[in-house]
């Protein structure tokens, strides 16, 4: 029986081991939870979400918009009536592709920034009212 208080430490060494792997584990795991780190960041800076997703959008459009093709049949392409015409074609393509982009983000953000966009409106409306119930 001399060995039981070396069998007692030992014994509570590994619990505290335990332990500790126990909460380095749980760390890991909500190290490598990607979807809520990145919810959390949209949260914490909403604007620079917005703002960079505004600018991938602007990207996107400028660069990946439609290519000219040449004809591969011999004719010749129609021409428009004017150059008037031709511009004003042109503006409706790059507006079209603007509202394509930006909807293309605003379906690719949705699911993350509709909970920062409810809370601030909330939050928006609730400093109205507050604001406005002193006033009165």
């Amino acid at each position: 029986m001399n060995h039981s208080p070396e069998l007692a430490r030992l014994q509570q060494s590994v619990r505290e081991s335990r332990l500790g792997i126990t909460r380095e584990y749980a760390g890991l795991l909500s190290d490598l939870d990607l979807q809520k780190r990145f919810t959390e960041s949209v949260k914490r800076h909403p604007l620079g979400w917005i703002g960079g997703a505004a600018a991938a959008g602007l990207l996107a459009t400028l660069f990946g918009g439609r290519r000219k093709t040449s004809s591969v049949s011999g004719k010749s392409p129609r021409k428009a009536a004017s150059p008037a015409a031709e511009i004003a074609g042109a503006s409706s393509f790059t507006k079209a592709g603007w509202i394509a982009g930006a909807l293309e983000i605003g379906k690719l953000l949705y699911p993350v920034l509709r909970p920062v966009v409810v809370e601030f409106v909330s939050n928006a409306a609730r400093a109205g009212l507050a604001k406005r119930g002193r006033l009165q």
